[in-house]
């Protein structure tokens, strides 16, 4: 039961740099960052469903954007709270939004390759059980068992 929250946690990571990309692109068609947001809340991946639409709930209240992005830390951990403080802070500061999201566009598409390289490093171990399990069986079948028969067929002078 203790892996469901990480695993959807990780789901949720995974799926943040194709949030980002939908929200570079509504921003640079014109958009507000708090406008962008809401309309990027309705097409997020599955994971990111949730709390962008807490965002959304969060601005409908009168919320600022910075306080409303405090959801991602909340609910995914210190992994998000980069895409979050951002955000936030370009908000708050009146930094150009652009510039911001393309550096935590790039850093996110960054660590989404770095994990894959990860799990990709995994696979051989993760595939040696079965490979061994599967092929084991079929190289005794095919290349021992007719080499001992031959041995015991010699060995009792007949041929097989």
């Amino acid at each position: 039961m203790r892996r469901t929250p990480r695993r959807r946690t990780s789901r949720a990571l995974e799926s943040l740099p194709d949030a980002i990309e939908l929200l570079v692109l509504a921003i640079r068609s014109g958009l507000s960052p708090a406008t962008a947001i809401e309309a990027v809340a309705g097409h997020v991946p599955a994971p990111l469903i949730d709390a962008f639409g807490e965002v959304v709930h969060r601005l409908h209240r009168g919320q600022r954007l910075a306080d409303a992005l405090e959801v991602f830390p909340e609910q995914f951990g210190p992994a998000a709270a980069s895409f979050s403080d951002a955000l936030a802070a370009a908000d708050r500061f009146g930094l150009p939004i652009e510039p911001v999201l393309d550096r935590l566009a790039i850093d996110v598409r960054a660590d989404r390759r770095r994990y894959a390289e990860r799990h990709a490093r995994t696979l051989p171990v993760k595939l040696s059980f079965p490979l061994v399990i599967c092929t084991l069986p079929s190289f005794v079948l095919l290349a021992i068992v007719p080499a001992v028969m031959g041995a015991l067929s010699t060995l009792r002078g007949s041929v097989p």
